[in-house]
């Protein structure tokens, strides 16, 4: 991977646009390099500014501009204000769910929905005590994974929003999940929390605990469809745009039983929902280097 990352290097600075693009997007996430959000996007306006079609189309999505002057189009960009989330809002205490109202904008949505449909493919669940995947009945859904090809400076600005929200560091988020629902699909019963056990005592030791989890929900347009938390009796349908955030352990950092929960089966219409999984260490889950091991703090756990 170093290889191809060095090769990517001299095509950008032999001015590649389509390498200068590839470039800025694992800048933006970390990819084998330092994580650098201002480099990233000054890499994409040189793509830009010769004429790269998607690396225009994105700056001016992150500009909210529909000029072609890549200089101008970068300066515009306001990276504190798209980092910058909502006020959170308490809905339950047991189990700790929170929501972010507006957390992202609809063009937002429909930006994450598509650059990831494209890689959708049946939803697995894991074994039940091990780190090993499964096709089961119980989760008829599709997903696709955020991996570098789809990853982009707009997902990377959307990871630190989710990080100010959360007060969890992005070195902390495992791959995030594009989710889509037909009619009838569903996700049963389960909790996301890993369960500890000699399969998984190891990776909980080295990555932490699955402590909470987030999703931004990238569609309203369907009926059915909610979050449900059973053993509380409570459901939650959310606007387009709007985040949720639930604890999956307590406030000393256990696995919480009460965060299990269930996809209700939409009866109308397309559910698509961005999930991400946040641990108590970070993960390196693009192999970025020089990460700090630092895991979460007690008071974390406590105030979350």
């Amino acid at each position: 991977m170093a290889n191809a990352l060095a090769g990517m290097v001299e095509a950008a600075k032999a001015g590649n646009p389509q390498a200068l693009t590839a470039l800025a997007h694992a800048q933006a996430v970390g990819f084998l390099t330092s994580r650098n959000v201002d480099l990233a996007l000054d890499n994409l306006a040189r793509a830009a500014s010769v004429g790269w079609p998607d690396a225009l189309r994105e700056l001016q999505f992150l500009a909210r501009k529909p000029v072609s002057n890549a200089a101008k189009l970068r300066s515009a960009v306001n990276v504190k204000a798209l980092q910058k989330p909502p006020q959170r809002r308490a809905l339950l205490e047991a189990p700790r769910v929170r929501v972010f109202e507006r957390f992202a904008t609809p063009d937002e949505c429909d930006w994450l929905i598509a650059r990831g449909r494209s890689g959708l493919a049946p939803a697995r669940v894991y074994e039940d005590s091990g780190a090993a995947m499964r096709s089961h009945e119980g989760r008829t859904n599709t997903e696709a994974d955020f991996e570098l090809e789809a990853s982009d400076i707009v997902l990377s600005l959307i990871h630190d929003r989710i990080a100010r929200a959360t007060a969890v560091p992005v070195e902390h988020f495992e791959v995030a999940k594009l989710l889509h629902y037909d009619p009838g699909q569903t996700f049963m019963r389960h909790s996301d929390f890993l369960k500890p056990g000699a399969d998984m005592d190891a990776e909980i030791e080295a990555r932490g605990q699955r402590v909470a989890t987030f999703l931004l929900y990238l569609s309203d347009d369907y009926d059915g469809g909610e979050t449900e938390f059973i053993d509380v009796g409570f459901k939650f349908k959310a606007r387009k745009g709007d985040a949720l955030m639930f604890l999956n352990v307590d406030a000393n950092g256990e696995p919480d039983p009460m965060s299990m929960h269930a996809g209700v089966p939409t009866t109308r219409g397309e559910k698509w929902v961005l999930s991400l999984w946040l641990r108590g260490k970070p993960v390196n889950a693009f192999q970025t280097p020089r990460v700090s091991a630092t895991p979460l703090p007690p008071e974390w756990y406590r105030n979350a």
